[in-house]
């Protein structure tokens, strides 16, 4: 094991050195990312057509839309998930980021608390205090009063 130390400080210097040398070395460009992200909607798509009631391929297709800035397409497949899965707690979650993204904040409340709701009845804690720090800065965001304390006029 002794031996190999120098070869691994070796190994390591020369790829730190490399990618000093060449910056770009790993980056990948934005028509590369593109193309990628519209190869994996498509396949998605494809994945869809062949069994129509894959709650976790509308999901995955969201978050390809998600990638690309296709948020209507998002809220879509987030949408069509849970239809199919009702308890999709992932699916809430970031449907509510996708609505914070369009400036809906009404939306984007009522589905991270259903996120919230559905999180802690699956007892997966961690993601309840995520959802409740997400609730907290929307809640902040969009300063939203419930209609019940706005008085008619």
């Amino acid at each position: 094991f002794g031996e190999r130390i120098p070869t691994i400080i070796y190994t390591i210097t020369l790829w730190v050195g490399s990618a000093i040398l060449n910056p770009n070395l790993g980056e990948v460009g934005f028509d590369q990312f593109r193309q990628s992200i519209n190869r994996q909607v498509k396949m998605h798509l494809k994945s869809i057509h062949e069994d129509p009631l894959d709650a976790m391929e509308y999901f995955n297709l969201g978050l390809a839309y998600m990638a690309i800035g296709h948020h209507k397409l998002e809220i879509n497949s987030y949408l069509e998930a849970i239809r199919l899965y009702s308890n999709y707690a992932k699916a809430y979650f970031n449907l509510a980021m996708a609505y914070d993204i369009l400036k809906d904040g009404e939306a984007a409340i009522r589905h991270a608390k259903e996120a919230e709701v559905l999180y802690g009845k699956q007892r997966k804690h961690q993601q309840v205090r995520k959802v409740r720090r997400q609730l907290s800065i929307l809640n902040k965001k969009y300063k939203l009063i419930p209609k019940k304390f706005i008085r008619r006029q």
